[in-house]
């Protein structure tokens, strides 16, 4: 006697539409609402009041760090804001790459000023002044991300940078962006005098229920779906699940979204976003 074939919970068509034609098929979406498609920032309040604080802080020619959680936001904000900031005004200067030793930094800010780095310290000390100087009236934005991750070498090059001065000005505006260990970092003993020079300190907090919320509304309305089709079980497991955090919630969302395609289903239902976070499987001990 043949055996019974079990039945699926969940079973996909034997030809599940590619991606791109079930967005346009199953929920008329010119592209993925979760994906780097989508670039307009989330006008939160937090990021419109970070991004105010920002534009302060090089207003009055100041420095500060900007900290919070991985995914928090943090580096979409820092590119929103520096492109804001007038060509015919400012400089920005980017400096990703942070576990390097003090020289590597000197040498790595002396390239981002259009300088050929030299091996002598002094040299390029010497080649980053004048390139201060013939930045002439723009003034330089420094962003120094991932700064967690720097050498206490780096940070007493930094501070020693700052006060390469003549007046009590600093030559730039120094913004050190980083994950929750930069704050602590910054408060030991050592990093004192660096602290002292910093007068803008940015929190950026994990989201409340309610702007994940709004956020993934604006996601999918900014590809032109306006039914949310989340169910709103699914919808309440997305938020639970997503921490706060919306580039968590982003994986999270876009893989229940490809889930629910390939069943060629139009409501994105709970199993779906289980199925999400079996795909992630670390997001659980994110949560904790």
């Amino acid at each position: 006697m043949p055996k019974p074939t079990p039945t699926a919970i969940m079973s996909a068509p034997t030809n599940p539409p590619d991606l791109d034609t079930a967005l346009k098929s199953l929920w008329g979406a010119s592209q993925l609402p979760f994906g780097a498609a989508v670039q307009k920032p989330y006008a939160s309040q937090s990021f419109q009041q970070t991004h105010h604080r920002l534009q302060q802080l090089v207003a009055v020619r100041a420095c500060g760090l900007l900290h919070g959680p991985n995914g928090v936001g943090k580096t979409l904000l820092v590119q929103h804001f520096l492109r804001s900031l007038p060509d015919k005004r400012y400089k920005t200067l980017v400096l990703s790459h942070s576990s390097v030793t003090g020289t590597d930094l000197l040498r790595l800010l002396c390239t981002e000023l259009g300088q050929s780095a030299r091996m002598r310290r002094s040299d390029n000390v010497l080649l980053i002044r004048q390139g201060w100087q013939q930045l002439d009236r723009l003034w330089p934005v420094l962003v120094i991300d991932e700064a967690q991750n720097l050498s206490a070498t780096a940070l007493e090059e930094v501070r020693l940078l700052s006060c390469d001065c003549r007046d009590t000005q600093p030559p730039f505006s120094l913004l050190l962006v980083g994950d929750e260990q930069l704050l602590p970092r910054l408060q030991m003993g050592i990093n004192a005098p660096l602290l002292a020079r910093l007068s803008f300190c940015l929190p950026l907090e994990p989201w409340a229920g309610d702007q994940l919320a709004g956020y993934v509304e604006a996601r999918l309305q900014e590809v032109g779906i306006h039914a949310n089709p989340f169910e709103a079980p699914a919808l309440a497991l997305l938020l639970q699940a997503g921490n706060g955090l919306p580039r968590l919630l982003n994986h999270l969302a876009q893989r229940a979204l490809e889930e629910a395609a390939a069943q060629n289903s139009r409501a994105i239902t709970p199993a779906h976003v289980q199925r999400a976070l079996e795909l992630l499987p670390w997001v659980a001990q994110l949560a904790k």
